[in-house]
């Protein structure tokens, strides 16, 4: 990487952290990035809290909204498959995402992995979202070795509930929930969303359009004081379409016809976890499984109907343990069993459980595998005095496919006065193969015919992960710098096997070796009760060790600056002027893109706990044409109402 850019990328984030010098601010509370809750100054990894107060003033509508100014993490959306989300260039695989601790049930092929799941979680439910960046399989396994996004949603609390509507360019939305409050030993809630999202196109291909349907039922039975039992259930249905127009097919070159996607995919969620606590422990058991199912319909007027149906089944069980072996010993350890199913009509005839599966009088090859994987970790943080914190942990994973996996990590905080902190990490990560990488058979008719084979030959990735950062935490102000160093083995790679009578066919290899390094820094200023002002960078290189070539689908440079204004009267009006860059965005077609998008927001406290939101998104109507790949919709509006008792 050129030294000289990865320099001058850094100035600007050592210019904001410098400008945030000021008198010592309280602390949040972290959870993901050590399994218990601990202050985030003493915390060694990089980690962004985001609660309902950051993304109400931004108008955010789904979790990806909320993420968008978060350093370090690309969820840029990503036109016809859906958003990306990747952790410093580490791709959608390799960021681990959680809801309450748990994995769901997912599409796993390298081009799906993840980009739909931010917008498959009910938003009204959120009570807080961390944001942990760097190699974290020592705690979580695989998945995390780009670090997680964790979504934490609230929990049955006092009686009442809430009602709201939205209405704008992207959606029409009603939603709603009650809790019950009390009932002896038992607290419930209700949370209810239904969503119609709108059709737009840009490029010549449409967004995903359709209803959303979301269904929650949360509770917790409390034995006594220090045991409880929480349990929920939770159903999702999205009916969705997408148009693509002849000359363009996203990602796949062009095509002289023109065609329409029907989607319709379910998923049930039940989970049930056992906590309980005394003067040293502090431990829980979960048990929870989920299922997702799809169902697709292609219709192209040359290649005539195709269709895939598939079933994504997971089921986990968890023991975890808080012990508190001395005023200087925090011991955090426990044990995972999991157990994920995969079966569809694009593994045909790959695996076992062989049938055929019938649509519409067509008959497509349906065949289905598991793999089961247990692992084992302990943590401990270890106050050494002089303001110094020791976090080093280990895990022992083995996985079905290739056996077992050794995850180290260290982590060292040291606090030089309470308002600046030094702190460093290094850390082992790693990906297994997907079911679907493994034993793929998949022919897809999409203006011409794809194969792609799984092989179940291929070896987890491997990373080596290094940061070191600077952090000030000060009255009105706090802010961080991290300079981060991942080197990453055996990625898995789509490998063209070339073109035979009319199909393009693919194979999955691990065929590369990769090397991501940069900056990140992040930012706040509160210059009085009504103004403040909030940044973020990124300074990115991700590059292929082996040709030097950069890595598609980041940016080089990004950043955000988010200015807000709130008035002193009884029922405040916030208002909020954001906009985000990005700089060489390179993207899968191999061309660098440029460009900024600027939003204006206001909130209006209407009184009787009613609140009236107003907002504008990409202000300037930024576009690209039919031959950029790049899913951004021009100017969007949105207007909302949402009432509390």
């Amino acid at each position: 990487m050129n030294q000289r850019k990865l320099l001058w990328g850094g100035i600007p984030a050592l210019v904001l952290l410098a400008c945030t010098a000021a008198q010592a601010a309280p602390q949040e509370i972290v959870i993901t990035a050590t399994r218990n809750a601990t202050g985030e100054d003493r915390v060694p990894a990089g980690v962004t809290v985001l609660t309902p107060r950051d993304w109400e003033k931004t108008g955010a509508l789904t979790v990806r909204d909320a993420l968008e100014r978060v350093p370090g993490l690309n969820v840029t959306e990503a036109g016809m498959t859906g958003n990306k989300v990747s952790l410093r260039g580490m791709g959608s695989g390799s960021t681990l995402i959680l809801v309450d601790g748990r994995r769901l049930a997912s599409e796993d092929s390298p081009q799906t992995r993840n980009v739909y799941e931010l917008n498959r979680i009910n938003l009204d439910r959120v009570q807080r979202i961390e944001v942990v960046r760097g190699a974290a399989s020592a705690l979580y396994g695989s998945d995390a070795m780009g670090g997680v996004i964790q979504i934490f949603t609230r929990k049955p609390g006092r009686e009442g509930g809430y009602a709201g509507t939205r209405i704008g360019t992207r959606e029409k939305t009603v939603y709603g929930g009650v809790s019950t409050g009390k009932i002896g030993k038992l607290d419930l809630q209700l949370d209810a969303r239904l969503q119609d999202l709108r059709k737009m196109t840009n490029g010549g291909y449409s967004s995903f359009y359709g209803p959303r349907r979301f269904l929650d039922v949360t509770g917790t039975y409390r034995f006594d004081s220090s045991r409880s039992l929480e349990f929920g259930a939770s159903y999702l249905r999205e009916q969705l379409r997408q148009d693509t127009a002849a000359g363009r097919l996203p990602m796949h070159g062009y095509s002289p016809v023109a065609s329409r996607e029907w989607n319709d995919n379910n998923r049930q969620d039940y989970h049930l976890r056992y906590s309980a606590s005394d003067a040293r422990n502090d431990y829980s058991l979960l048990l929870y499984t989920n299922r997702l199912g799809k169902e697709s319909h292609t219709a192209t007027p040359l290649l005539g109907r195709d269709f895939d149906h598939s079933q994504y089944q997971t089921w986990g069980a968890e023991f975890k343990n808080t012990y508190t072996a001395s005023d200087r010993h925090t011991l955090t350890y426990g044990a995972e069993y999991r157990k994920e199913k995969a079966g569809g009509t694009r593994m045909g005839r790959g695996t076992g459980n062989y049938r055929l599966e019938w649509s519409g009088g067509t008959a497509k090859p349906w065949s289905s595998a598991q793999v089961e994987t247990g692992g084992a970790y302990l943590q401990d943080e270890w106050d050494l005095g002089g303001n110094l914190y020791f976090v080093p942990g280990l895990r022992y994973d083995h996985y079905q496919s290739f056996g077992g996996r050794w995850s180290p990590k260290a982590g060292l905080t040291w606090k030089l006065t309470p308002g600046l902190s030094v702190k460093t990490n290094y850390g082992w990560g790693y990906r297994a193969p997907t079911i679907f990488e493994l034993y793929a058979r998949m022919e897809r008719a999409m203006g011409m015919v794809y194969e792609v084979d799984g092989n179940p030959d291929l070896r987890p990735e491997k990373s080596r992960d290094f940061d070191l950062a600077v952090e000030m935490q000060r009255g009105k102000a706090d802010g961080s710098v991290r300079y981060f160093h991942n080197r990453i083995d055996d990625m898995i790679r789509t490998h063209l096997l070339g073109f035979d009578r009319g199909r393009l066919r693919y194979r999955y290899d691990n065929i590369d070796k990769a090397e991501t390094q940069g900056v990140e820094a992040e930012g706040k200023y509160a210059f009085d009760r009504h103004w403040t002002l909030g940044a973020g960078y990124t300074y990115l290189d991700a590059r292929n060790r082996q040709d030097h070539s950069r890595l598609t689908g980041d940016a080089r440079s990004t950043g955000s600056v988010e200015l807000s204004w709130k008035d002193s009267t009884a029922h405040p009006w916030t208002l909020t002027l954001d906009n985000r860059w990005y700089k060489d965005y390179l993207n899968d077609d191999g061309r660098n893109y440029t460009y900024s998008l600027t939003g204006f927001h206001a909130v209006k406290d209407l009184g009787h706990r009613t609140t009236l939101q107003l907002g504008v998104e990409n202000l300037f109507d930024k576009k690209f044409g039919p031959e950029d790949l790049m899913g951004i919709y021009g100017r969007t509006w949105q207007a909302g109402v949402e009432m509390k008792w």
